[in-house]
């Protein structure tokens, strides 16, 4: 007797819900962009904020140029923002007052410590001589200064004219490549562009190494400076040998000596005239010739 047994169901696996699992990973996706919403938003809040902060800063009231002291007229006080106030600002603004001008400052500039000169230093041109230089004057004029349109800041070469010996004159280049410090009164400012037109002055400041000072103070009292304006950049140091007067013009024969003058004459005289006039006065004769 065959005995029935319950039919054999296979396994039935548990399948999750395609539609519940794409909610699920579409909303943590949407929470990510959320913080990440927030934090961009969160970030920018917080930059406009610190633009807006505003601090009372000392600003120059107009244009002050350099080696001026400062006075209450020269300095006025405005708002700014705080991110924007250089790190050098003074933490005593009370202090800048009486303080001297290293470079030129504009109008509503920040006056800040590296624009001063500091306290008890001298000011005007001895901060703008380099180092290992000094400060020397030389006379010049109209022709001399290059016609006025030396600026401090150019660079120069300086010729010397002089008698070399026995009343020759000679010219030489003594130097090159030297810096204008003033022109006239005008001293240099690294912030200021040259002003193109010329200007006639009496003397210039010129800077130089001990050892050139010691040459150009002989070569003015020997001889004329000449100035000769380089163009800007030009640092190449030429090579010169200088020039006599023969080397612009040639030879030039001189004027005969004494000898040459008496030699010249006994040979004019040893010539017989091609005519003449014999008159015979009683017992005496003379000649004309011509």
């Amino acid at each position: 007797m065959a005995i029935n047994q319950p039919p054999i169901n296979p396994k039935t696996k548990s399948k999750i819900n395609p539609l519940i699992l794409m909610t699920v990973g579409a909303t943590f996706l949407g929470f990510i962009a959320a913080f990440g919403i927030w934090q961009y938003l969160s970030q920018t809040q917080q930059k406009v904020k610190e633009l807006t902060v505003t601090r009372a800063v000392v600003v120059a009231a107009k244009q002050i140029q350099a080696g001026a002291k400062l006075t209450d007229q020269d300095l006025a006080i405005k708002q700014v923002p705080a991110q924007t106030i250089p790190k050098d600002y003074p933490s005593s603004p009370d202090a800048l007052k009486g303080r001297v001008i290293r470079s030129t400052l504009e109008k509503d500039e920040v006056v800040t410590e590296s624009r001063l000169i500091a306290e008890g230093a001298a000011g005007g041109l001895p901060m703008v001589i380099p180092q290992g230089h000094r400060a020397i004057t030389i006379q010049v004029n109209e022709v001399i200064g290059v016609g006025g349109f030396v600026n401090p800041g150019d660079h120069v070469d300086i010729l010397s004219v002089f008698n070399k010996k026995e009343e020759q004159l000679f010219s030489k280049t003594i130097l090159q490549n030297v810096l204008i410090l003033a022109v006239g009164d005008k001293v240099l400012d690294p912030n200021l562009v040259s002003d193109p037109q010329p200007k006639i002055v009496s003397q210039v400041t010129i800077a130089l190494t001990p050892e050139d000072s010691e040459k150009i103070a002989l070569a003015s009292q020997s001889g004329e400076l000449q100035l000769v304006l380089r163009p800007h950049g030009d640092e190449y140091f030429y090579e010169t040998e200088g020039a006599g007067v023969e080397d612009v013009y040639g030879y030039l024969p001189g004027p005969p000596s004494g000898d040459q003058n008496l030699a010249a004459l006994a040979a004019s005289s040893s010539k017989t005239p091609q005519n003449f006039i014999e008159v015979i006065l009683g017992d005496q004769k003379t000649v004309f010739y011509y």
